[in-house]
């Protein structure tokens, strides 16, 4: 009865204590579930109704100078390497805008070859060639400066992962001299310069407990970001569509991106699904897990298309601005 009653709570009040969200995925039960995905869904329809927006991702480096434990570009990792020219990058946005994408990712982990002066160029030259398009990038920490420079050349979006909220954690993760201190200030000067900023977490990390989860929750809470993503690290399919729908009750109008097989994802309360469109290279997540498959194609594209609309949703090519 008790599950119930938070559940309720959380659609009501949108928040919980650490201690209630731990009991919530400790005793989740098929029903609990089943109550928490149906006012996921509601809340999701009240605010995008049944459009899920697709993202187009394009990891443009798998060069990376850190050595955190989960991540399969860390320094001492063997796949492959490479690096994409300026060049290259705008080749795959114009391939992207052919299938239709409108929504572009630029990702990669702190690659400086990548400067903000470069970045600035980038972002100038794609708002000028594809005036619809929306540009978020995921390449690290920067300085206040880099991040406002990023802004003022029009970078709609910021994702920066915090992947754990519990600073022992994130130490255990993430060698020095990454620490979890710069990467909350990085995240906070995100919302304070303008940018729609993203964040998300881990699940499935070796060790991860129920606690670790909540802390989780509490921070997207606090933070009130304007997306988030999930990385499953060979996560349960049950536990995912619950933090999912969880998320959704916390974060009403947040744009959510689906891990793993997106029509589960949506189902839980997920609208955006995100596909890789690195051309003749396979897409790796910057935090482990399993690899996805790239590039995106019509043929490709057609069957999510088909998958969504089975369970009900349509897929929209638009801009997936934040409904805020």
């Amino acid at each position: 009865m008790f599950l119930t009653a938070w559940i309720e709570k959380l659609a009501r009040d949108r928040w919980l204590t650490t201690g209630e969200y731990a009991r919530l995925l400790r005793d989740r039960t098929q029903e609990s579930a089943a109550l928490l995905r149906r006012l996921a869904d509601r809340e999701r329809r009240k605010h995008y109704g049944t459009r899920v927006y697709l993202r187009g991702v394009i990891d443009v480096s798998s060069i990376c100078p850190n050595g955190c434990v989960l991540c399969s570009q860390r320094i001492d990792a063997e796949c492959l390497r490479y690096r994409m020219r300026p060049r290259e990058i705008l080749d795959c946005c114009e391939e992207a805008q052919g299938l239709e994408l409108s929504n572009l990712v630029l990702r990669c982990g702190p690659d400086r070859f990548y400067s903000e002066k470069m970045l600035s160029v980038l972002v100038e030259r794609l708002h000028r060639s594809f005036p619809d398009c929306t540009v978020t990038l995921a390449m690290g920490e920067r300085s206040r400066e880099g991040l406002e420079m990023l802004y003022n050349a029009g970078a709609d979006r910021y994702l920066l992962l915090q992947e754990t909220a519990e600073k022992n954690r994130f130490r255990q993760l993430h060698p020095p001299p990454m620490c979890w201190e710069r990467r909350l200030h990085c995240l906070n000067e995100l919302k304070d310069i303008g940018f729609q900023t993203g964040c998300g977490f881990l699940v499935g990390w070796p060790g991860q407990t129920v606690e670790d989860l909540s802390m989780e929750l509490k921070f997207l809470e606090e933070f009130q970001p304007h997306s988030v993503e999930l990385v499953s690290l060979d996560a349960d399919g049950e536990l995912l569509s619950f933090l999912i729908s969880l998320v959704r009750l916390i974060l009403p109008n947040a744009l959510l991106t689906a891990p793993g097989a997106p029509a589960e994802g949506v189902l839980a309360g997920a609208n955006v699904v995100s596909v890789g469109v690195t051309p003749g290279r396979d897409s790796f997540p910057l935090c482990g897990g399993g690899r996805v498959e790239g590039p995106a194609t019509i043929d490709s594209l057609a069957a999510l298309r088909r998958e969504l609309a089975d369970v009900g949703f349509e897929v929209d090519m638009g801009r997936d601005d934040w409904n805020g």
